[in-house]
């Protein structure tokens, strides 16, 4: 491995390890366009080239996939304890990605906490940042290949080739560092050959308002302006000391539109028995559907038809709340179904963005602790002697959401910052008292302080003596 510092433009931030196109904020005044107009960016990178998708087993990427699902389940059960009777949207992969770039630099029993919370193999070793690398990867060419296949459609039947704008699916990731830190080489060459980003140094002791409006704009720019202050004012402070952000962005329209024309209003019933009017998307279809005995489990396709959007509907005696009690990575409401039944489908259009919510107390209830903790956590992999002697402990993890379904198909975003902070200075012990009470002869000098040089020397035996008149 060699260890490149370099100095890039933040108006574009490129390519790191050759694969994924970080392109940062545009300078300007208020930071969901961009943040500072500070003119570059120091980054600490690897020479490792991204592993490419190819080269990456498939036991790693299943193993990766079961890890996600089941940390998907678990995530989604603590967070809706505190959100039981609001839209909740979380994603899982976008916490992930976050949390196992943070984990390349965990030791000991914070290592181990964080892999069984995030459903890792402790002595899988690389193999599950391999697997992160080979999801992520896959995902990014999803968007490419569905319009390649729409374009070739429209040529053969004489129609419009359709707008790339309305096919994208984006994993990107970015990792921001206390510039006076020197990042362990091993945690870079992860960061290089797995995530395809180095760390952007900022300096956050003493402008970390700069580095957090910095951040929001990189994030907003990779989730085309849908996630905007992902880190709230307050987020950052002096202690802090990196943020280790994924964001993912996804606009495909369906296999098949919903005509608009039959989209027409209807009463929505809310979990508390009152009503509200929505606009309910109309078709009658053969769709992947099943019946588990407890909802009606339906599957629409985007371009493509390699990803799918899931929707379960419990039946009119079930609760949500108690069917999702239940829910586990081998539920019908988390897989496409296998059987095809002749569906009218009433959808309601639906559009969601969440706030910026904390995953601290979930993650602490999966049992990820120690990595809170300012005293016990251990994270040497990224960082082992830090130069202000502090000790390095995930201080948040913050991550927004939203989400549009409408006629023409739809439009998703995610993000996750995994803030890191060190320990405030050891408090300064109270200097010993020494009393000195001048009731004796004494010397007394003159000295010029920048040449050390004596001007005056000389002593006093009685300080009421004034000498001559």
């Amino acid at each position: 491995m060699m260890l490149f510092i370099g100095r890039m433009k933040t108006r574009t931030l490129l390519p790191i390890a050759g694969l994924l196109a970080l392109t940062a904020c545009s300078g300007g005044a208020t930071e969901d366009k961009g943040g500072p107009e500070a003119s570059e960016v120091t980054i600490a990178q690897s020479s490792v080239a991204r592993v490419a998708a190819s080269a990456v087993s498939s036991d790693d990427l299943n193993a990766a996939v079961a890890a996600n699902n089941a940390f998907a389940v678990g995530l989604y059960a603590e967070v809706l304890k505190h959100e039981q009777s609001k839209n909740v949207l979380t994603s899982p992969i976008s916490a992930t990605l976050a949390l196992t770039m943070t984990y390349a630099g965990a030791q000991g029993a914070t290592k181990s906490e964080m892999a069984s919370a995030l459903h890792f193999d402790p002595q899988a070793g690389d193999a599950v940042f391999a697997g992160q690398n080979a999801l992520s990867q896959a995902l990014n060419a999803r968007a490419a290949a569905a319009l390649a296949r729409r374009t070739q459609d429209a040529a053969q039947s004489g129609q419009a080739a359709p707008s790339a704008e309305d096919y994208r699916l984006s994993v990107v990731n970015s990792v921001w560092g206390e510039q006076s830190y020197t990042w362990e080489a091993p945690f870079l060459d992860t960061l290089a050959a797995h995530y395809g980003t180095g760390v952007y140094k900022q300096d956050f002791q003493r402008a970390y308002e700069p580095a957090r409006a910095l951040i929001n704009g990189w994030v907003s720019d990779h989730t085309n302006d849908k996630i905007n202050d992902l880190l709230p004012k307050g987020a950052l402070d002096d202690l802090t000391r990196m943020v280790l952000v994924n964001a993912i962005h996804l606009k495909l329209p369906w296999a098949s539109n919903f005509m608009s024309a039959a989209t027409a209003p209807g009463a929505f019933v809310r979990g508390d028995g009152s009503t509200v009017s929505a606009d309910f998307m109309r078709r009658e279809s053969d769709f992947a559907y099943v019946d588990d005995g407890r909802a009606q489990v339906l599957s629409l396709p985007l371009a493509n038809n390699e990803l799918q959007v899931v929707i379960a509907l419990p039946h009119a005696d079930v609760t949500l709340a108690d069917y999702q009690a239940t829910l586990a990575t081998t539920s019908a409401a988390l897989r496409v179904p296998s059987a095809v039944s002749r569906v009218v489908l009433s959808l309601p259009k639906a559009k969601f963005t969440s706030r910026s919510v904390s995953l601290v107390e979930a993650l602490k209830a999966m049992g990820m602790k120690q990595a809170f903790d300012d005293g016990a956590a251990n994270f040497d992999g990224l960082c082992a002697h830090p130069p202000d002697g502090s000790r390095l402990h995930i201080s948040d993890v913050l991550q927004k959401t939203m989400i549009a379904m409408q006629e023409t198909g739809v439009e998703a975003a995610a993000a996750t910052a995994v803030i890191l902070a060190g320990t405030s200075s050891a408090p300064v012990e109270p200097p010993v008292k020494v009393e000195m009470t001048v009731n004796r002869p004494y010397l007394v000098a003159i000295v010029d302080a920048p040449t050390q040089a004596v001007l005056m020397l000389g002593q006093i035996q009685d300080p009421t003596d004034a000498g001559e008149p």
